[in-house]
């Protein structure tokens, strides 16, 4: 407690309205993400991991959005893809409680060891991906394959940094590199309700069962680079003066909170919560 006090004591006790919701704004998203992220967790959890323990291809191939997780033809593959998965679940649980400041300040030690999983298993996850993407392709062909490993190798560069600048004691540089890496563990996971969300309001126009329509093209960025922008007007906003730069950035993290609540709850209505249920409960 007495630790807690003396951190809120450092910071400043008046701060411009702005410089304030750009702080309460970026916490509130992260706070949104991390239950979004458990939730799917879990779902990756009860549905994939159910699958690979099973050895259930038919269960694994139930999803347009994912190709088969396990095929004994090839081995290397379904290994690569299921430590994606798997250390992917591990950053969507460990990720937002890197970013608490007060957590940091009173429990140090376990910032340090969880910051240390949570980097490893960034690499991993983005080691896995790329293991798949060379042993089997990914079912968009080629453009799909590129992107696909642009991010995982972008996982392992943000975790990377993060680490180096941690030991260094270049914290600034470091929280910003954990900032980064965070707005592209989630998306993984924005991936996938951003495509639900799409065959809601628009009917799936522009995507095709192979993944190469139009829709299917600007998703191979779409769900990681808009990220990475809000990851980067964040950090400005908080050390920039200029009241437009944090107006911008709380309004665009404002909406984008509200749009991931509202998307969650349809997606645990609809596609995660029966997965789960059957998973824990044989409903």
């Amino acid at each position: 407690m007495n630790e807690t006090v003396a951190f809120l004591a450092q910071r400043p006790m008046t701060l411009p309205a702005w410089h304030a919701a750009v702080r309460w704004t970026g916490a509130s998203l992260a706070a949104i993400a991390w239950a979004s992220g458990a939730l799917f967790a879990l779902y990756i959890l009860a549905f994939y991991g159910g699958a690979l323990l099973d050895g259930a291809t038919g269960q694994g191939n139930a999803s347009e959005q994912a190709p088969r997780i396990w095929d004994p033809a090839t081995l290397r593959a379904s290994i690569g893809i299921g430590m994606h998965l798997l250390a992917g679940t591990v950053l969507l649980l460990l990720g937002p409680i890197q970013l608490i400041a007060p957590l940091r300040a009173r429990w140090p030690k376990l910032h340090r060891w969880s910051g240390r999983i949570y980097a490893s298993a960034a690499i991993l996850a983005g080691a896995g991906g790329l293991v798949f993407i060379v042993a089997k392709g990914t079912i968009g062909g080629t453009a799909m394959d590129i992107a696909f490993a642009i991010y995982g190798l972008a996982l392992i560069l943000a975790a990377g940094n993060a680490v180096r600048h941690a030991r260094a004691r270049r914290f600034d540089a470091h929280r910003a590199w954990a900032i980064r890496l965070f707005a592209l563990v989630i998306g993984s996971w924005l991936y996938r309700i951003e495509y639900t969300a799409w065959r809601v309001f628009a009917g799936g126009l522009g995507h095709t069962a192979t993944f190469d329509g139009p829709f299917d093209t600007a998703m191979l960025y779409f769900f990681f680079v808009p990220n990475l922008l809000l990851a980067e007007a964040f950090l400005r906003a908080r050390k920039s003066g200029a009241g437009w730069a944090q107006a911008t950035a709380v309004l665009a993290m404002a909406g984008t909170a509200v749009a991931l609540a509202v998307l969650t709850y349809l997606l645990t209505l609809r596609a995660w919560g029966p997965p789960i249920a059957a998973r824990l409960f044989g409903a």
